[in-house]
């Protein structure tokens, strides 16, 4: 082989391995996916609750506003509809009462962002949360002898924990988040038919549910 080959050969040789060591480089100096200030994620998502047992569908916006040791701290809030399930289907199988419950939940969301070092490092941003917002129930329970509807309206505290999965180097994601909430309050009764005396249980509503959300979900910034 001639030496001009030879030297373009070389070259050749050169030249590909330094992209390749720009490449591994990039990789390995690729940040982690932690929101950081200025950073909003948008995302939707389906959960189910206990206690009762419901099904639940919302959209939460979070936007990380400040470093906070090795994390971020983020502010949020959260928008969410919530049908009661088995835990309505199930008794009116049986009773001659139907019940009927959905609930709207609008709430604040305070978050702290972090990762674990060497524990999927480069594609999880894990947060913990505390909640604080407005419940309003609304319940509608008929019989043969009577009908009425209850609305109401509370304050709703809880807190969870969970974590953003980026696939690849996209801004998309997906997730999960564990939560505890409580909420309690005095339902405001409307009688359309017949007659009937309401109970203090009646008029009172408790919420303690843990629920478990799943969602998909894009970094916009």
């Amino acid at each position: 082989m001639s030496l001009p080959a030879l030297s373009h050969c070389r070259t050749l040789l050169l030249l590909g391995g330094w992209v390749l060591a720009s490449g591994g480089a990039a990789a390995q100096e690729r940040p982690p996916p932690l929101l950081r200030p200025g950073n909003v994620d948008l995302r939707v998502e389906g959960a189910a609750s206990l206690l009762p047992l419901s099904l639940e569908a919302g959209a939460t916006v979070d936007v990380g506003v400040l470093p906070l040791a090795t994390g971020t701290l983020s502010l949020g809030a959260e928008l969410s509809g919530n049908l009661c399930a088995l835990a309505c289907w199930v008794p009116n199988l049986f009773l001659d009462r139907d019940t009927s419950r959905w609930e709207l939940s609008a709430v604040g969301r305070l978050g702290y962002h972090f990762t674990l070092a060497n524990r999927n490092y480069s594609k999880v941003d894990l947060f913990g949360v505390l909640l604080g917002g407005v419940l309003e129930p609304h319940t509608t329970v008929t019989t043969p002898a009577y009908r009425f509807e209850g609305r109401g309206r509370g304050p709703v505290f809880g807190l969870g924990i969970g974590g953003n999965y980026f696939p690849s180097s996209s801004r998309l994601f997906v997730g999960g988040e564990a939560r505890l909430r409580f909420s309690t309050g005095a339902y405001e009764f409307t009688l359309s038919r017949g007659t009937h005396e309401f109970t203090d249980d009646e008029r009172r509503w408790v919420r303690l549910g843990l629920s478990t959300a799943f969602f998909v979900g894009v970094r916009l910034f």
